[in-house]
């Protein structure tokens, strides 16, 4: 990058995820200008803003983008990239008012949500530079750039020195959504005859989210109330949990083809994985990964992971796992 090149992020709070991506972008720009993709809100907003009710995510949208230019502009000059994760209160207007102001200025944008849960984004790659997401079947429907996710650099730092003496069977740590709570209760209780224990963390942005699927979803009342919790998980503590698990389980979003960066992280440390996402088979051997059926609670065995594989046509795409200093660096390209 030039003497005096200045970045702009714009990307969700996501656990600490924002702020890992920060620190690597200080060490390739002057200077880094860092924005929520999003106001802040409460839950109720939070709520309009995902379900757009009433046409509110399109307002909010035009509002805090033009708040957001407000802010960029006095540094225009100074600018030569904008990158946006997700964009879920962006509107097309900010690149748009952008590239008003300065052409030259390289805008890209990546997605690491499925399309379905971020409507917003195929606006956003029509008027961007370069347009990415980490979801293979959405790329295919959309001609976006395949980029799998990352770990964290120094993830490999607690690499797996105590597989041999695990004290829980399973680990989970990760937000609510879907059908999770009845997956995660079908495969404790599928293994009761197990003595070792597991660490399940069901995390809720706030106790109203929490007391409307309790309404809802017959699974979250029969949860244990220790897997029930409000306050995110530190990284260290969480790193603990899952060099102690034998299995870290992961279950993605339904209609959902991406790999999470949790999933990259137990890659990374070779980690047991047991997921519900069969498209971890295109970046791994089939034989180091378990696939659960979410249909029915089962593990799938070595044929039915290999039939998955022969029908997807993955084409010339990267599998090779990405840290986060190469993905920046792919995005950055």
């Amino acid at each position: 990058m030039g003497n005096n090149d200045h970045a702009v992020l714009i990307c969700p709070a996501f656990f600490d995820y924002k702020v890992l991506i920060e620190n690597q972008l200080t060490k390739r720009f002057t200077s880094v200008h860092s924005f929520s993709d999003r106001p802040l809100c409460s839950s109720i907003g939070k709520a309009l803003i995902k379900y757009n009710v009433a046409n509110y995510n399109h307002f909010i949208s035009r509002q805090y983008s033009q708040q957001l230019l407000d802010k960029i502009t006095p540094l225009i000059h100074d600018i030569t990239t904008v990158i946006i994760v997700k964009g879920t209160c962006i509107s097309p207007l900010l690149i748009q008012g952008i590239k008003r102001l300065n052409p030259k200025v390289r805008v890209v944008v990546y997605c690491w949500d499925s399309i379905a849960n971020s409507n917003g984004f195929v606006q956003l790659a029509a008027v961007a530079d370069k347009a990415m997401s980490f979801d293979f079947a959405d790329c295919q429907q959309h001609q976006l750039e395949y980029v799998p996710l990352f770990y964290p650099d120094d993830n490999t730092s607690n690499a797996a020195s105590n597989k041999s003496a695990n004290s829980y069977q399973y680990s989970f740590i990760g937000s609510y959504h879907g059908d999770r709570a009845k997956l995660l209760y079908q495969v404790v209780n599928n293994q009761q005859g197990h003595s070792t224990a597991s660490f399940i963390k069901i995390y809720f942005q706030s106790k109203i989210q929490f007391c409307v699927f309790y309404l809802l979803d017959p699974y979250v009342r029969k949860c244990p109330k220790e897997w029930i919790t409000f306050d995110i998980i530190d990284r260290d503590t969480m790193n603990d949990i899952f060099s102690d698990s034998r299995f870290i389980i992961d279950i993605h979003h339904k209609g959902q083809s991406g790999l999470t960066m949790r999933t990259w992280e137990t890659l990374s440390l070779d980690y047991n994985l047991l997921t519900t996402n069969p498209y971890v088979l295109l970046h791994q051997p089939i034989a180091a990964i378990d696939i659960l059926d979410r249909t029915n609670g089962t593990v799938w065995s070595n044929d039915q992971k290999q039939q998955f594989v022969k029908q997807v046509a993955i084409g010339n795409i990267s599998t090779t796992p990405l840290s986060l200093s190469h993905w920046l660096d792919t995005l950055l390209k």
